[in-house]
């Protein structure tokens, strides 16, 4: 029963945290609130300050535990003190009987939600990099770049919330974090109701979000979408309070804090911000520059955090998207645009499929909200009444991202405003038993009835793993078909070394410095790496000779002229020669490219498994280009292509006596080649030079089985497979050479 105190203490210090900044800002803004909106206020508003104070410790190093034990009670004592733990006298009119019953509905999926959440933490985001990333800043004392993984490049105010409670009870006390905001967001769906005359709507509300499968699951693991739905509605809340007290410029300020956290929370909610100050514009159109500079000065602390970071350590502000704005090393724009065409789909043939999926099905794009929210459009009748116009409006702007990722879960924030809206036009007894029947169905009892068998839910109440009567690792094992591996890291990877995976692992569960190849430019260079030991179609098999007249020059360039946006420009090697001499590569020598002038060495580096990449595609005018440092006499360019490249559309260009590059006559011929030989031996030695030693692989990676059979082709050495996920060390040459480690 330890670890469970050390989860609530982890869980209760963060909260309480929150609560006491958001108590101390409100006591300080003088608005007028109910007991009941300001006790939800308080936390929602107050994680968003206690976030950034998180950060902030981040850049001085003071990632402890006794920080996130003594900070928390130095918030709590400073809003005692300084009063603003007092809550207000005025009060909501309380809500009917007949809807105070039919809150009892919540109660089993509390209980639910509770164990769950408590319960050892194995979601896949919260497991793999939500954790994961939260786990390597602790161990490092500090908020440090991770440029390997997309996922670091986020806005992570979530992250840092996890951090502080994680730091005492680890990741079952981050989980607990999130399920606070599935605690508030229905307790502040029933504040609107209440405050606007719709308590029927609000308990509808309440009711259809907090039981819907997908907030569940979400909201009890270390996501961010049900806190983001609870930021977006407490900040709706406070825009609809604007209209009542339009003289109250702490409602403006109050804005901009929820609007900045939101943005610090997650990206998809900069909506919210442009929504914020739409509707200020629109309150105050007569004179909206100062309202307008109050919510910019009162959100920025909370976005140009996260932007400036971002440009410093991935050079590019909006990382890990935009990169065709922000060129930069850490994330290719190539794979940027793969990224944004799947997540825009998913595994669908069509946008049709979105709405059963989304209700009903649940395996295609992660989730499912209950059969009921098929009656979605049903909310547009609200639009009637002025109120459901307002819900309307701000469901609009929380579904503005949403077409960018199609997943389930990127409804959450909207849900709110659609339940709300989709609840107002029932009258009493059939919102009852619609509520009564969408309880019924989001059990978990009764979703294999209609869900599919993979979507991501709720199972069971598990009392046993929650208090830790059963074992942990018992658990995680059942629940992450990865983690035993995960687990074989800290076996047989010493610390300070590097694993390449080409699939997702429980990071969370691991100190060791574990690289998913898809999540960062230099990862899917290695795994390119990879698999041109493995792939006819990356390997050279194209000879481009281009002769150019004899002569002396200072340097060349080899310009591709073809316009061709579908695929990107990659050369394997290029070659200078002087008749039969080649001209070997110098200290002196400079190599630039257009674009990605990173990649240009690659070209030159005498191995035939990697290769420039543009990382766009293909249009007149790219170009490698070599500045010897001195005079060289040239007559032959040669370039190493792989078969999908075009072998005609290149010229050479030198440089002429006026400095400026001039084109001249080129010769061009093609040989095909056979595949170079050693490969293999070849991959494994460019990712031991590049300070990988060693390689996770699964059965559904493209390579596994070429691995297996071919391990002495490839010179490594298989440490551990459990699961079919194995783990190979990678032998370096000299131990190959002397028969092993010992020489023997």
């Amino acid at each position: 029963m330890g670890m469970v105190a050390y989860i609530l203490l982890g869980w209760a210090l963060t909260v309480a945290a929150c609560y006491a900044c958001g108590a101390m800002l409100l006591a300080r803004l003088r608005v007028s609130w109910s007991r009941e909106e300001e006790m939800g206020l308080r936390f929602v508003a107050g994680a968003g300050i206690y976030s950034l104070l998180v950060f902030l410790l981040g850049l001085t190093h003071l990632y402890y535990r006794a920080t996130f034990v003594a900070g928390p009670v130095l918030l709590v004592m400073a809003a005692w003190r300084m009063g603003a733990l007092r809550l207000p006298e005025e009060r909501l009119a309380p809500l009917p009987l007949f809807w105070r019953r039919m809150l009892w509905v919540m109660a089993p999926f509390t209980v639910l939600y509770l164990a769950n959440a408590m319960a050892p933490e194995a979601s896949p985001d919260g497991a793999a990099y939500h954790l994961g990333l939260v786990a390597k800043y602790y161990r490092e004392r500090a908020m440090v770049p991770v440029t390997t993984n997309i996922y670091a490049a986020l806005s992570q105010g979530m992250e840092m919330l996890f951090l502080s409670a994680y730091a005492v009870g680890r990741h079952s006390a981050a989980a607990m974090v999130h399920f606070t905001y599935l605690l508030a967001l229905p307790w502040l769906l029933l504040c609107f109701g209440r405050r606007y005359g719709m308590p029927g709507a609000g308990v509808g509300a309440a009711v259809l979000v907090y039981c819907s499968p997908v907030v569940g699951i979400d909201g009890i693991s270390a996501y961010n979408d049900v806190a983001a739905a609870a930021v977006w509605f407490s900040l709706f809340l406070v825009l609809r309070r604007m209209e009542d007290l339009p003289a109250q410029m702490g409602l403006v300020v109050l804005a901009g804090v929820l609007g900045g956290s939101a943005y610090g929370m997650k990206y998809t909610l900069a909506p919210a911000l442009i929504m914020a100050a739409a509707w200020v514009v629109w309150l105050h159109r007569r004179a909206a520059a100062r309202p307008l500079v109050t919510l910019s000065v009162a959100a920025a602390p909370f976005v140009l955090p996260w932007v400036v970071r971002n440009a410093l350590w991935w050079r590019n502000p909006l990382a890990p998207f935009f990169n065709n704005w922000f060129p930069n090393p850490y994330v290719q724009h190539w794979f940027e645009l793969d990224y944004r065409r799947h997540m825009s789909m998913y595994s669908l043939e069509s946008w049709a499929q979105i709405p059963m999926e989304v209700t009903v099905h649940g395996a295609a794009l992660n989730g499912f909200l209950g059969p009921v929210f098929l009656l979605a459009p049903l909310a547009l009748l609200a639009a009637r009444q002025r109120e459901g116009r307002r819900l309307l409006l701000a469901a609009a702007f929380a579904l503005a991202t949403y077409p960018s990722n199609i997943g389930t879960r990127f409804l959450i924030p909207a849900l709110p405003f659609v339940a709300m809206g989709l609840s107002m036009p029932f009258g009493r007894w059939p919102l009852a038993g619609l509520l009564a029947v969408h309880a019924a169905l989001s059990w978990p009892n009764a979703v294999p009835a209609y869900a599919s068998r993979w979507a991501w839910r709720l199972e069971n109440v598990i009392w046993k793993e929650a208090l830790r009567v059963r074992d942990e690792e018992g658990f995680l094992r059942s629940r992450i078909s990865t983690y035993a591996l995960t687990r074989k890291l800290e076996e047989f990877v010493p610390a300070g070394r590097r694993v390449l995976g080409f699939s997702q692992l429980p990071e969370a569960y691991t100190n060791r410095d574990y690289m998913v190849a898809f999540q960062s430019a230099e990862g899917n260079g290695l795994r390119d790496i990879f698999l041109s030991a493995l792939i006819r179609d990356r390997q050279p098999t194209k000879l481009v000779k281009l002769r150019v007249p004899a002569g002396k020059h200072r340097a060349v360039r080899v310009v591709q002229n073809r316009d061709d946006g579908g695929g990107q420009w990659f050369i394997s090697e290029m070659r200078l020669y002087h008749g039969e001499r080649e001209i070997r590569r110098s200290a002196h020598w400079r190599l630039r490219a257009r674009p990605t002038p990173q990649e240009a060495q690659k070209a030159f580096d005498g191995s035939y498994v990697t290769r420039y990449v543009s990382d766009q595609g293909r249009y007149n005018g790219m170009y490698v280009e070599v500045e010897f440092g001195r005079e060289e006499t040239l007559d032959l360019v040669t370039l190493h292509i792989t078969p999908d490249q075009p072998w005609d559309t290149y010229h050479v260009e030198v440089p002429g006596t006026d400095g400026k590059w001039r084109r001249v006559e080129t010769e061009l011929t093609l040989t095909d080649l056979t595949a170079p030989q050693g490969l293999r031996r070849a991959a494994v030695e460019e990712l031991l030079r590049r300070n990988v030693q060693y390689l996770v692989v699964s059965e559904g990676d493209f390579g596994y089985a070429d691995l297996v059979l071919n391990r002495k082709l490839w010179g490594v050495e298989e440490l551990a497979n459990a699961g079919g996920v194995a783990l190979y060390r990678l032998t370096p040459r000299e131990e190959l050479e002397t028969g092993g480690k010992d020489g023997k």
